[in-house]
């Protein structure tokens, strides 16, 4: 299972990488909105992207061969999460603060 979470996250993150690159050019050349709006709205979907795929990738370096194990799971989720709910609280800082 963690495999192809690992494969999806990949596939995802190349691909929202590709469109922020795209969305950068748009809005440095001025070209339409879609530029700065894609900015705004889909950094937290790449960051969760990211987060996962970076995650699933130390998890499958350093996991037994032949077995999962729960405590390297939680060892390296526990941190992921936390680093992922501070990038949504300094994203949503304004709000929060108003």
């Amino acid at each position: 299972m963690i495999s192809y979470i690992h494969r999806l996250t990949g596939f995802l993150f190349y691909l929202l990488g590709g469109s922020f690159f795209l969305s950068f050019m748009l809005h440095y050349n001025q070209m339409g909105s879609f530029g700065g709006w894609w900015l705004k709205v889909a950094d937290l979907p790449l960051a969760l992207v990211g987060v996962i795929f970076g995650g699933s990738s130390l998890y499958l370096s350093v996991k037994p061969k032949d077995k999962d194990s729960k405590v390297l799971f939680v060892i390296i989720g526990l941190p992921l999460t936390l680093l992922f709910i501070s990038l949504i609280v300094m994203n949503f800082w304004p709000v929060f603060t108003s």
